[in-house]
């Protein structure tokens, strides 16, 4: 059937039966024949604009509604060919205009609130589409609209509940179930918001945009290997998304892998030069590799681009000290917490430059941002209220570890106190650190943390009546300094103890000195911390000193550099160095002297009363203003911005006024 031999009834019915292709064609015949003819040109506008010519249907469907203006479908037709050629404000009339030729018709009502939604009014448009569902309840187009505006001007339990409503009538609507996961990372729904994006995923295989989704939350949750895996599936993907490589620098970063994070930066922004995520995020991984000075262009270019971003200000601020420049860096940090308060990481950076000038109460104040800053792990949520460090002799309170050993070991300092303040107090802790935890505070009930199951969002149900977690306390319990007493507080079981004095008067005669030299969570921000074992060197070869090995991820290829140089490092036979905290404590506390990079082993040994030096290769916040560290009144600190290689300089001339028979 050629296009000139098709009358209009047959053009519509292939219309209608999808060859909108030959409709068009033929609509164009009939009009050369009769040029004036609105139903024609409203036919082949609407043909148009599905071909995917938007400006040529607005010009085709103006034409129709001038000759057919009491015509509500052409109006209709009109505002969506005006919308998808990027004009949502005349659409709206558009469709205003075939409202009133035809009132509460629900699909103009839903054209009407998509061009709404387009104009960002969003509000107006969530009546449309609400308007528009009276007549057609249950529609999955405007339900899934109405739950994007809702979620748009954050009303997000509005669209949770919509989402929800649409995926019971439409199981199988993979963006729907894409948006939810969205919905339920931003109420904070990590476990929820996962299992929404794996069933979207399940729906729609290799989806980039619900790869990214998915790797982002599973950041967010800690489950960094897996979630480095979808971002890399989202490049695959759609290798020429800007914002998949980013968000796969992004989990390059979390991971530390410094060099791949920053190459997956610059691979977005050849993509897109001008996205500020990835200037951003490419500036902030510069810094803490060191690369300052390209760092700071970088960030002043972002800064440039949008002088009103938080973040922006907050990276700025970070590169500037790290660049030494501590006036301006702090100028950056707060100018960036002016614009948006609510910026985690960036108040954690103020919490930690206002605890190192012993502005403690600010300081603690800010601190408590470090669970939404991803600082601080895992973060959990209770049923039972938060303990604000009152007095509540009838009440039993839970105090939970957070982060790693060595903070927990710094944080249980100050446990005594909260015992006193409560009736009865539950200690959740490492389980390496139960049987000394027992010992050392008799009257609680002490426990390894017990953690709910993965893939839950409810609030813990503890047998308790608060909780508190452990990182809090100090904002609790010592808002200065007074607050701590530094006293040793553990208690180690005196049989170990005993083993332990046996197995060191068997060794040579000497200073008996523990030394641990690296943390086993060596990050990039860290690294300036620690150094190779190679640096100690000196201590081991210096006369009068028994030196045990306390480095629990001490290499086999360490220790035989070691005994290769002459020097002797002392390693106790069947002690687990890593796992057996009571073994190791029972060690430390026959000991005269350790001397650590900043380790789990240092807060161990304060936490005894052992004597303890600590080398750090910079600034220590936990300093608190002082200059030494008020948990522990045991340790003495050594700080080096130059590096721990000064620090053990440091400790060699000390070392060696105290065995000289002159010192």
């Amino acid at each position: 059937m050629t296009g000139t031999s098709v009358t209009a009834e047959q053009a519509v019915r292939m219309h209608q039966g999808g060859d909108v292709a030959g409709a068009a064609r033929a609509y164009r015949a009939l009009l050369t024949r009769d040029p004036r003819n609105a139903q024609l040109l409203s036919l082949l506008g609407v043909a148009v604009l599905q071909m995917g010519d938007p400006e040529e249907a607005v010009r085709l469907l103006k034409d129709a509604a001038k000759r057919l203006p009491q015509a509500p479908d052409t109006h209709d037709n009109l505002g969506s060919a005006l919308r998808a050629a990027g004009h949502p404000a005349p659409a709206v009339e558009a469709h205003r205009k075939a409202l009133q030729l035809r009132p509460d018709h629900s699909p103009y009502l839903f054209n009407l609130g998509n061009a709404l939604a387009a104009m960002g009014t969003h509000r107006q448009a969530i009546d449309a589409y609400q308007q528009s569902l009276n007549g057609r309840p249950g529609h999955a187009g405007a339900l899934f609209n109405l739950a994007n505006s809702q979620r748009a001007i954050g009303e997000l339990d509005a669209a949770m509940a919509t989402y929800r409503l649409l995926l019971t009538a439409h199981p199988a609507h993979a963006q729907a179930w894409n948006n939810l996961g969205a919905v339920l990372a931003l109420r904070g729904e990590l476990a929820s918001a996962e299992q929404a994006y794996r069933q979207a995923l399940a729906l729609r295989p290799g989806h980039a945009e619900t790869l990214s989704n998915l790797g982002n939350v599973l950041v967010e949750r800690g489950k960094l290997g897996e979630a480095l895996g979808f971002h890399r599936a989202a490049v695959d993907a759609a290798p020429d998304s800007a914002e998949a490589f980013i968000f796969l620098g992004v989990a390059l970063q979390e991971l530390d892998q410094m060099d791949a994070a920053i190459e997956a930066y610059r691979l977005g922004l050849r993509l897109d030069p001008d996205n500020l995520q990835g200037l951003t995020n490419l500036g902030a991984a510069l810094e803490l590799t060191g690369q300052l000075a390209e760092a700071d262009t970088v960030l002043s270019r972002a800064l440039a681009m949008a002088p009103g971003s938080g973040d922006v200000w907050g990276n700025l601020g970070l590169c500037r000290l790290s660049q030494g420049d501590r006036a301006r860096g702090r100028a950056a940090i707060d100018r960036a917490l002016e614009l948006d308060p609510d910026l985690p990481r960036v108040r954690v950076t103020r919490a930690i430059l206002r605890l190192e000038d012993g502005d403690l109460a600010a300081g603690w104040h800010d601190y408590a941002w470090r669970f939404a800053a991803g600082e601080a792990l895992p973060d959990r949520h209770f049923s039972v209220p938060a303990w604000n460090g009152e007095t509540a002799p009838g009440k039993r309170l839970l105090i939970w570890r957070e982060q790693g050993l060595g903070d927990e070991l710094m944080f249980a300092s100050l446990y005594a106190e909260a015992i006193k303040r409560t009736g009865r107090t539950i200690i959740e802790c490492d389980p390496r650190l139960v049987g000394l935890f027992t010992r050392s505070f008799p009257s609680a009930s002490i426990r390894p943390q017990q953690l709910p199951p993965d893939g839950s969002d409810m609030p813990e149900k503890p047998d308790a009546d608060l909780h508190v977690p452990a990182g809090d306390l100090p904002r609790l319990l010592a808002p200065s300094l007074a607050g701590f007493t530094g006293a040793p507080y553990l208690v180690v079981d005196r049989a170990r103890s005993a083993h332990a004095r046996q197995w060191l008067n068997d060794l040579p005669s000497g200073l008996r000195i523990g030394i641990c030299w690296r943390s086993r969570m060596v990050t990039t921000r860290r690294r300036h911390n620690y150094a190779d074992v190679a640096v100690w060197a000196p201590v081991l070869a210096m006369p009068g000193l028994q030196v045990i090995n306390l480095q629990y991820t001490a290499r086999a290829d360490e220790i035989r550099d070691i005994q290769a140089g002459g020097q002797v490092l002392h390693t106790m036979p069947g002690l687990d160095l890593k796992d057996d905290l009571e073994g190791v404590a029972a060690l430390i506390a026959n000991l005269d002297l350790v001397i650590t990079a900043p380790t789990a082993v240092g807060e161990l040994a304060g936490a005894l009363g052992i004597p303890v030096w600590r080398i750090v290769g910079g600034d220590d916040w936990s300093t608190l203003g002082t200059g030494t560290r008020p948990w522990f009144s045991s340790m003495r600190l050594f700080l080096h911005s130059s590096g721990v290689d000064a620090g053990v300089d440091e400790i060699i001339r000390f070392l060696g006024r105290i065995l000289s028979p002159h010192g």
